[in-house]
């Protein structure tokens, strides 16, 4: 049912905050900015109007194609200013101005400072206006080869496991490289392979808007990076080879990469093959560009596999040195600039990963009031997976209008085999996942003095053609034979059409985005032999929605705050098996930010969020996911309503290299569907409750990092704790629990001298469970710590090792402490480089790791690589 109380309450909030806010006249000043020789007009020059004292940007701008830039000076009571400049292959300019100046014409000198001496005499980190350098001089170690072992050391910038970059705890949305686009998503592939022998400097662009008309529009709070070549190493083929064997078995790791960045093109060249246990698949990867982005079904991280292999993923612990791999990649990518601040773009990714693991697990499910259920199984898999991925994509960026077309192509085909022992039962498993996924985005908008239109689609088709078979000596219970197959179709289809006005005058922004959503799903699903179960295992459904939505905001820069408030009015109409049903929902959000000055900068924001569900939790009949595991939906939409607040303050002091950030969140989530499984033999059977329950989520996050710069030491500290109240139900009981997770992550990264230099990390995890509101009867403590040492003995000889240690306790067993030693020994030669590395010394067999889900507990014990060795000799540029 619709609650029209609450769209009414939201609505008048709404208009309040439009209406009501004050409006302030505030006095403009304007020019021409033209190069002091040539007299030709200059686009692109960052503008900024900051106090007398340096000590705050009050406003900014970017110049126009013609070179034409507008200024607002806010309504502050200092009579004079500072305005600076800040320009690519310009030195800097600055002047003093009065609030009475509204016309002033700026002549830019080009740079004649050569990069080198820029890099020896500036700090290692240098901040102007929005943009933070950070030479990359000052950080890089003789040992690091790519630059992903340089951004992890930079004060502020970090590095996740999976190659995501974050600055001040939120994703990257843009990496560029000599400020061109020319991997998008998958920007691992260059952390991963440019050599920081060829970098000068990264930069942060602190509030970054990618779209350059909007530039003065929008309030970003996410960074963009950077990456500045030296001169030397611009248009120029750069070339790296690697190449090693060893044993044992017999190992090979072989890596060829060849880059040239220009100033009208880009191209990237990437070529790898491995069977060290080292997860290269994983730089072709597509990070997330937007802060707690939720992909929606059709792209690769969004719409589920209907069946699952057995699970794979280890602890990043272990990740590597449990996993039996051969891997190939390839990535070609090519960027043109066709015309001024217009660019073509090829991606094309291929990768090959053949993974084999070995490991046992044991599933403890948990009651209040009865034993627990215990379930073990031994299994080994091998997986292979294929996947294609290209991109093609045209941007025309400039200052008056934005137009970005783009076409994606996938395909990925994944087969999983694995040998199963479970409960005196031996199974095998063949799981066939392929995968195609087609997408077409298309986006244009247009600058007309004080407005701005926009208007674009996105249509994609997802299609999963999945397979599932089980063959035993014995009959398969609860299955009347030997062999069961599983089949299962599903389609999905996707395509959303929307325009966008927006009007701002002075320091008030309104913008109407509206447009009309289309969503399709179908699925058919066939089990053969039917199991001895009264119950319905076959689906032959389809889901269609449709979507009409609204979305007023209006923005208000006053001073040092700025206020942002919107609300999206959806209409939608579903149609289900032939039975249609209407939904009005309003979702509203209001954000409010306060900067006092170029260090502080303070954010709290409230949104109310109705989501709906699709087809996955609609099947009305069984699936059979995996060996142990049926699934099956309800004839009911599911309907997450959830309101959250969410609150940062961010503290960076340059010149003493610091950084501060405290970030948290509060969620109150009503659900209408419950969670509900059942244990039977082997089999686990999952289904959705229609129940109304709700669940809340507290999250709150420290985070630190400072560069003693006297004695090269970056020392990082990050602290969380997160809690969650949820329901489900199991065995026919409704059990409410309570998650609490404490994470702690202190880091020194110190360089003793230039031929000596340590890192010492540690990632501690306390985990809880409550059940039914009592207390946490036991914590599963996991601690990961590793200390890592570099020595060059001489110019050419170089020794490092690594020293790494794991703890965990799980609920009425053992201690688990486990100890890893790694060594490696590197001669360079003139254009070559010799190294010899010697893993898992210890010759460690098993690694075994507990760990909570929801209310059960899991313990797996992984098989481990032995001790092997690894010769490889490296050629480059």
């Amino acid at each position: 049912m619709v609650n029209f109380e609450h769209i009414r309450k939201y609505l008048v909030l709404f208009l309040f905050s439009v209406t009501i806010l004050p409006l302030n006249a505030q006095r403009k000043l304007s020019g021409v900015i033209t190069d002091s020789i040539s007299d030709k007009p200059v686009a692109d020059v960052y503008v900024m109007l900051m106090s007398e004292d340096r000590s705050s940007i009050l406003s900014y701008s970017f110049s126009t194609e013609k070179g034409f830039y507008t200024i607002e000076i806010p309504d502050e009571y200092q009579i004079d200013f500072l305005l600076t400049t800040s320009r690519l292959g310009y030195a800097p300019w600055q002047k003093k101005v009065s609030r009475q100046t509204q016309k002033l014409d700026i002549k830019l000198q080009e740079s004649s400072i050569p990069l080198r001496e820029v890099k020896i005499t500036s700090p290692p980190i240098k901040q102007r206006g929005d943009t933070i350098d950070y030479f990359i001089s000052s950080f890089v170690r003789p040992q690091d080869r790519t630059l992903a072992d340089v951004l992890s050391r930079m004060p502020g910038i970090e590095v996740q496991n999976d190659g995501r970059v974050q600055y001040e705890g939120k994703p990257i949305n843009r990496f560029y490289i000599e400020n061109m686009n020319l991997l998008e998503q998958r920007y691992s592939i260059a952390t991963k392979n440019l050599s920081p022998n060829d970098i000068s400097t990264v930069q942060v662009y602190e509030n970054h808007e990618p779209v350059k008309m909007l530039r003065d529009r929008s309030d970003s709070e996410q960074a963009a990076l950077n990456i500045k070549l030296k001169e030397d190493a611009k248009a120029k083929w750069l070339h790296t080879f690697d190449f090693g064997m060893g044993g044992f078995p017999l190992l090979y790791d072989a890596n060829t990469s060849l880059a040239r960045f220009a100033r009208n093109n880009q191209s990237m060249l990437i070529g790898k093959a491995n069977n060290t246990g080292k997860d290269i698949f994983m730089e072709l990867k597509m990070h997330t560009l937007k802060p707690g982005q939720i992909f929606r079904p059709g792209l690769p991280e969004g719409i589920p596999d209907q069946l699952s292999t057995l699970s794979g993923t280890s602890s990043f612990f272990t990740r590597d040195r449990a996993r039996f791999n051969e891997n190939t990649i390839t990535s070609l990518n090519q960027l043109w600039r066709v015309a001024e601040e217009s660019d073509l773009r090829l991606n094309i990714n291929w990768g090959f990963e053949r993974e084999k693991r070995e490991l046992d697990m044991e599933t403890e499910y948990r009651f209040e009031d009865q034993s627990s259920i215990i379930l073990k199984d031994h299994t080994e898999q091998t997986v292979n997976w294929h996947k294609l991925e290209n991109e093609l994509a045209f941007t025309a960026n400039k200052s008056s209008y934005y137009l970005e077309e783009k076409l994606n192509a996938n395909i990925h085909w994944k087969e999983s085999l694995a040998n199963i022992n479970t409960n005196d039962h031996t199974i095998r498993q063949n799981v066939d996942l392929p995968r195609i996924h087609l997408k077409n985005s298309t986006s244009f908008s247009k600058l007309i003095k004080d407005f701005s239109i926009s208007a674009g689609n996105n249509t994609e088709f997802t299609r999963l053609p999945q397979s599932l078979t089980l063959s035993s000596p014995e009959e398969l219970s609860p299955f009347p034979g030997k062999v069961v197959d599983q089949s299962v179709k599903f389609n999905d289809g996707y395509s959303d059409t929307y325009a966008t006005l927006n009007y701002k005058k002075r320091n008030h922004s309104i913008t109407i985005k509206t447009g009309m959503e289309w969503v399709w799903q179908e699925i058919e699903s066939v089990l053969m032999p039917l199991p001895e179960i009264e119950d319905n295992f076959h689906n032959s459904l389809t889901w269609r929605t449709s979507r009409l939505y609204a979305e007023p905001s209006y923005r208000l820069n006053y001073r040092k705050w700025t206020m942002t408030s919107s609300a999206s009015i959806n209409y939608m109409r579903t149609n289900y098996s032939k039975k249609e049903d209407d939904y009005l929902y309003l979702n509203p959000q209001f954000r409010i930010i306060y900067e006092p000055n170029a260090n502080i900068k303070l954010n709290a924001g409230y949104a109310y969020n109705i989501r709906y569900g699709d087809l996955n939790q609609m099947q009305t009949g069984y699936v059979l996911k995996r060996y142990n595991l049926f699934s099956k939906g309800i004839e009911e939409l599911q309907r997450n309503a959830m309101e959250s607040l969410n609150w940062g303050f961010f503290y960076k002091n340059i010149g003493h290299f610091f950084n501060l950030q405290y970030t948290g969140a509060y969620s109150y989530l009503k659900n209408n569907l419950v969670p509900a499984n059942f244990i039977q033999g082997y089999h686990n059977f999952t289904w959705w409750e229609y129940k109304d329950k709700p669940s809340y989520f507290w999250m709150n996050r420290l985070a630190t990092t400072k560069l003693f710069v006297d004695i090269s030491l970056t020392a990082g500290l990050s602290v969380l704790y997160n809690q969650n109240r949820s329901i489900m139900e199991q065995q026919g009981a409704a059990i409410q629990y309570v998650n609490h997770s404490f994470a702690l992550s202190p880091s020194l990264r110190w360089n003793a001298k230039s031929n000596l230099n340590f890192d010492y990390t540690m990632d501690a995890y306390i985990s809880g469970v409550s059940i039914n509101k009592k207390t946490v009867e036991n914590y599963i403590p996991s601690i990961n710590h590793q200390l890592y040492a570099f020595w060059g003995v001489t110019d050419e000889l170089s020794f490092s090792s690594t020293i790494q240690h794991f703890y965990n306790k799980a609920p009425n067993s053992s201690v688990t402490n486990l100890w890893f030693a790694d060594m490696g020994l590197q001669y360079a030669f003139n254009k070559m480089t010799v190294r010899l590395d010697w893993t898992n010394i210890f010759n460690q067999q098993k690694h075994v790791t507990s760990s909570y889900n929801t209310i059960n507990t899991i313990t797996r014990t992984d098989k481990l690589r032995p001790s092997e060795v690894l010769l490889s000799f490296r050629f480059k540029r």
